[in-house]
Formats: structure tokens, sequence, C-alpha cells
């Protein structure tokens, strides 16, 4: 890396002045950071405390926030979507919608359950009409100012293409799923796996080996890892069968009951014939296509027709669309549960940090990426503290703790978790790096002998728009002497 690309400790000189139209097509353009909160006055602070109403309002005022951020970016997405296929449609000179009855019914239903869903979340969680009266007039208008900037930006959303409103129906169909974007965004955070890190048991690492055979077997030994955490979900190693592989179509000599299978060993060759079946059907390109792998979980906890599901109504795997699937099958079957809706989440607590730090930066994690990443917060995209921080979040599904400049980082994540993790002059797999002559952080996706792989960000050296930051980081090798030439020095927080 060229150290003209490395911001120093003094302000930079020339930051590129923000596209605002840019911002508009992602996220709305946030504040910057202020470590020093406002003062509140004493009463209205006491007042508040004490009234369970105003809490109450006050955590769907942050809800609506965080919604309106992850509203435009599915919105945006939407959008460009809906456009592409007029374009190709209009080139075949094909109308979008011919009649009032050419809406597919396919999303017809997609919306109707949606709605119906939303509805039934909102009966079951409405307020008292007198809340309204004790509500403080602060908190109804932070309120009343989210909404009204929620509108403004699916107004400016729809306006950038003029070309919709001659869709008749289909305009329809754009505002009904735009609106409840943003409430599904609220019932569940959609995009990826945000669980902590958890080691094996000894049973299951007793069966590495076994696991390792199939896997070769099955065309899929870059996933043994995932593996190995399935069957510490399922069982944690332990019973006769260890990968709850009994009610697959693969088992063929036991019954397809719970438990039916009796052999440990061939219930790891079933689970993971049909793991690797699931990840055929999920299109999984390798080990770091994330959110296949994650829609390829869960059709092992539902079946694969889960994944045929997923793809065909939403495109792929989300948390909100797994309770949805579960929520169906309870209601079709008349059962009081079906699988398990966080299935992904409780699976990747087991993966270690080396199978995660293989994988590239997963940008359709919000939570990550912008609705708990406080350099998104500050609008601060492309920033390296900005991708060390998302980065982090997803390899260890916490907050790292740290916010402030790049040399910093590492100080902050010691101090926020010194249970975790320790100062150091030499890095392990999983670690932050800092700066120690540059105003600069990292992660440490790997360590072999003297080389060390990295992963960072702010390549450019400016902040950006979110769509550029997605491209501006690199994963790249060193060794540890030219790390320390190119940054000055660096310290390590490695992971205890």
């Amino acid at each position: 890396m060229n150290l003209r690309d490395i911001k120093t400790k003094q302000k930079m000189q020339a930051i590129k002045t923000k596209d605002t139209k840019g911002n508009i097509q992602h996220f709305i353009k946030q504040q910057t950071i202020n470590k020093h909160s406002r003062k509140v006055d004493k009463k209205e602070e006491a007042s508040v405390k004490s009234n369970p109403q105003v809490q109450a309002t006050n955590k769907v005022s942050v809800a609506a926030k965080q919604t309106l951020i992850e509203s435009k970016h599915r919105t945006t997405k939407f959008i460009k979507q809906k456009h592409h296929e007029y374009k190709i449609k209009s080139a075949n000179k094909k109308p979008i919608i011919e009649s009032g009855h050419a809406v597919q019914p396919q999303r017809i239903s997609y919306i109707s359950k949606a709605k119906k869903h939303v509805v039934n979340k909102v009966n079951a969680s409405k307020i008292k009409q007198t809340t309204d009266k004790v509500v403080t007039q602060p908190a109804v208008k932070s309120t009343t100012k989210v909404i009204k900037t929620s509108i403004e930006v699916v107004k400016k959303s729809v306006s950038t293409l003029n070309t919709l409103f001659s869709f008749g129906t289909g305009l329809i169909l754009l505002l009904v799923v735009t609106l409840f974007i943003g409430t599904f965004s609220v019932l569940a955070q959609d995009g990826g796996s945000s669980s902590e890190i958890v080691s094996l048991s000894e049973e299951v690492i007793a069966y590495e080996d076994t696991i390792r055979k199939y896997a070769k077997e099955y065309d899929i030994e870059d996933y043994v890892s995932l593996l190995q955490a399935i069957m510490m979900q399922e069982s944690g190693g332990k019973g006769n069968d260890p990968m709850q592989a009994s009610e697959s179509g693969y088992n063929t000599k036991y019954p397809r009951v719970p438990n039916g299978i009796t052999d440990p060993e061939y219930s790891i060759e079933v689970g993971t014939h049909t793991f690797s079946d699931c990840l055929k059907k999920a299109k999984v390109k390798d080990s770091s296509d994330t959110e296949r792998i994650y829609l390829a979980l869960q059709g092992y906890n539902y079946g694969s027709g889960y994944i045929e599901w997923a793809i065909r109504n939403f495109g792929g795997y989300s948390k909100y669309n797994a309770q949805q699937f579960s929520d169906n099958k309870k209601q079709e079957l008349n059962v009081s549960g079906y699988g398990d809706p966080s299935y992904v989440d409780h699976v990747m607590r087991y993966v270690g940090i080396t199978f995660r730090g293989g994988t590239n930066p997963n940008f359709n994690n919000l939570e990550a990426w912008v609705t708990r990443n406080p350099y998104a917060q500050a609008g601060l995209y492309g920033q390296c503290t900005w991708f060390a921080w998302g980065r982090f979040y997803e390899l260890y599904g916490y907050d790292p703790g740290f916010s402030g400049d790049g040399s910093s980082c590492v100080k902050e994540l010691v101090s926020a978790h010194p249970d975790e993790f320790e100062r150091s002059s030499s890095p392990k797999a999983g670690a932050v790096f800092s700066a120690i002559g540059h105003n600069h952080v990292g992660i440490v996706i790997a360590v072999k002998d003297n080389t060390i792989t990295v992963q960072e960000g702010n390549l450019d050296g400016i902040t950006n728009t979110f769509q550029d930051a997605k491209k501006d980081w690199q994963t790249k090798s060193y060794t540890l002497d030219q790390l320390r030439s190119i940054y000055g020095g660096v310290v390590f927080a490695n992971p205890k």
C-alpha cells in the first residue's frame, strides 16, 4: 500500500465533498458522532424516566430511525430492480402491466402475507389512546419528524423514476412494498448472523476426522467447520444421531422419525449428504458466499423446500422470511412449533474465526454496516474505522467498543473487553491492529508462519457514499516487518 494513501493523525486536507444525491440513493445522512451528550433539563429527565409510556415512545422513535435507514436502502434496491425489468420489457415492446390482472399472483400473495403479518403485530402491541395525553411534547415531535422524513424519502425515491407513474397497478405495488419493507426491518434485522463465537464441545471435536471423511466424499471439504457447527447445534456431539439426520430423505436404513438413526457414523454421512444438497440448491459458490450459506443452513433445519420458497418469494434468506416460513408451516400443519427460525445465528456462533475470517464482508448485514455501526451513523462510510467496526461485528457478533480514531481502536477494544482481548506486539488470527505512525486500523484474518493476512478499508483515503465504500477495501498479506514499516509500527488487540 502506498504511504500516500494512508491518513496521518492530522486532519485530512482534501476530504471529498459528499454527493447529496449519491447519499440519498443509499441512506439518510446522519449527524456526526458527538462524544459529549447534550445537557438535559433535570426535571424533564426525571419525568421521562418515571414515565413508562414516554420510554416506550422513545423506543419506538429509535426503531423508526433505524427503519428509515434500512427502508431507504431496500427501497432503492427494489426500485432499481423494477426499472431494470421495465427497460428489458420495453425493449421487447411488451407492456409492464397489460391490465389490472397482470400483477403476478406470487407477489400478491407475498403482499397479502406481509400485510397480515404486520397487522397482527400491530394489534398485539396496541397502546391505549390515553397514553397520548401523558407523552411529553419533545418525544411526540421527534417521532413525528421521523415519520415525515420517511414520507419524504419515499417521495424522493419514487420521483427518481418518473416512468413508474405509467405502470398503473405496478405503482401501487411499488408503494405498498416500500411501506412494508420498513416495517419488516423493525420486526426482524435481516441480512446475516450476529452471533458471538462459542467453542465446540469435546464430543464434536472427536468426530472431526469422520466429518472430514464424508465432507471429502460429498465434495464439501471446505465446509468442515460448518458441519461441526451444525452438529454442535443439533446435539452437541451426543447421542446416536449427532447430526439429527433421521428425517432426511437420504436416510434409507433407519426409520425417518426423530432419533431414528442409531449409528453415529451413519448419521454423519446422511447429515453431510443432506447439507451438501442444501448447498447445491442454494447455489453456494464457495465458502465466502455467506448469503447463500445462510440460506443453505436454514434449509438444513427446515428442509430444502424452504430454500426454493425463499428464493422464489424473497430472492434468498432473511431472518424475517425464516420466521414467516415457520409461522406458515405452524398454521398449515396445525402445530405449535416448526423448526428454528434463528437457526443460522445458533449455528454460526460455533463457527471459529478461521472460517469466518476467510469470508468476504457481507454488506447486506445492515446491523454491522449501518444501524449499529457508530461510524455509519456519522456518515463516515469508507473510513478504515467504519470498515474495522463492521468486520469485527460480523466476526464476533458484538460491538467492539471503539468509536475513535483508527490509532486508538486497539486501546479502546482492550478497555471495553479486557476478558476477551489483550494488547500485544505480535498478532493472532482475529486480532484488530492499530497503526502507531498513522491513523489506521484493520483486522487480522490469518497468521501463518511470518505471513499476516489482513482486511482493511479506506484505500482511497476519503469518506465515500455507502455504494463506493463497499468497494474500498482489500484482503492483503504482509510479513510482520512489512506491516510495521508501512504503518510506522503496529499494535494488536489479540483474542485471548
